[in-house]
């Protein structure tokens, strides 16, 4: 069987069973993966999402033992019957957690070793590996850095330049955002807008964050236990918001608003801003005053400057400046660590902790 048309992989009646497990973790699975479309793959945890990644690299059943019946053809090879490493050639995976593909102790090795079995010069193996560098937002000088020793960010980050520098027909990512904090999630996020804006490369991703599937999927497939449950575009799949947690996929926020207001589908913010403009009145002005607190735009809050030490030296905050007026609803965000909780603390700071230049103070009440 060849691939037809446009399809770069295709999945027929896949059944697989781990050895040594009594269920099968996929179950009659079919699906195709289209040339140059980004293919978003969501399901609960144990849907066989990861199971479906190593199965379309041959990972399964060649490195993997268990039982197989069915049929994966990726770019025209058999993944039951190609040898793995031309497989690996022509298709790349960057799994959840980076550190288990890491094997040197720099980030230009690491990248470099990924280039190897393409068996280029020096000078175009050396181009590659700082071209996949620069797109995923990291310069040259991390090329000395040892993997381990970087933010989580930044480990998917080499990890997804080691995975592109090969130039794949088809990337899979496996959950390339999972435990990352929200720094870490918006670096890895901000590569892969450069990757679809740059490169006209077919993608696979697993991913379990509906927001980031809205922004960069063509097409989603929902399994649930080890079947395709739902398919469709974005706009068609997040609409179903019941559908969805049925099969323990959390929609988009905003297409679960957009359910309850009777919008249409809808899954991505500014579509929803287009349906509700002009059809949402202006609330009346609010005046602080009204209440009987502080009056309009009476400073009640105010730091300078403020730094801030823990028992052990631990820096909370560096220097820190803010101003609340009455009447005002201020929203304190940022990662963890980053001295929200420190700052919003004010009050109680004893003055020992307060470092020589700042200083803070409230209005009572």
């Amino acid at each position: 069987m060849g691939v037809a048309g446009l399809n770069v992989a295709v999945v027929e009646d896949l059944w697989w069973r781990y050895e040594g497990r009594e269920d099968y973790a996929l179950r009659g699975l079919s699906l195709e993966v289209r040339r140059g479309e980004v293919l978003a793959v969501m399901g609960h945890s144990g849907a066989g999402k990861t199971t479906l990644a190593l199965a379309m690299t041959g990972i399964i059943p060649q490195r993997v033992p268990g039982e197989i019946r069915g049929h994966v053809e990726v770019l025209g090879l058999s993944t039951l019957r190609a040898d793995v490493t031309e497989i690996a050639r022509r298709v790349s995976i960057v799994f959840e957690d980076p550190e288990v593909q890491f094997v040197m102790s720099t980030v230009e090795d690491e990248i470099a070793l990924a280039l190897e079995p393409l068996r280029l010069s020096r000078d175009e193996m050396r181009r590659r590996v700082l071209w996949s560098l620069e797109l995923v937002g990291l310069d040259r000088g991390f090329l000395n850095r040892s993997p381990l020793q970087l933010s989580g960010g930044e480990k998917q980050r080499v990890a997804i330049a080691a995975a592109v520098a090969r130039e794949p027909e088809l990337l899979i990512l496996d959950e390339p955002t999972s435990d990352l904090d929200p720094v870490g999630k918006e670096e890895v996020v901000a590569a892969l807008r450069r990757l679809r804006r740059e490169l006209d490369m077919t993608v696979v991703l697993i991913e379990h964050e509906p927001e980031y599937v809205a922004e960069f999927a063509d097409r989603v497939v929902v399994l649930r236990e080890g079947r395709v449950a739902m398919e469709g575009g974005p706009g068609d799949v997040f609409s179903r918001v019941d559908e969805l947690r049925s099969h323990g996929v959390s929609p988009p926020e905003v297409s679960e608003l957009a359910a309850r207001l009777g919008l249409g589908p809808v899954y991505r913010l500014e579509q929803a801003v287009e349906r509700l403009r002009g059809s949402v009145r202006a609330p009346r002005a609010f005046s602080p005053g009204d209440g009987g607190g502080a009056a309009a735009g009476e400073t009640i809050v105010e730091c300078r400057e403020v730094r801030y030490d823990y028992p052990g030296g631990v820096q909370a905050l560096r220097g820190a400046s803010l101003e609340v007026r009455g009447g005002e609803l201020i929203a304190l965000v940022g990662p963890n660590g980053s001295g929200k909780t420190t700052l919003a603390k004010g009050d109680g700071w004893p003055p020992e902790a307060l470092s020589r230049g700042g200083q803070g103070h409230g209005k009572e009440n």
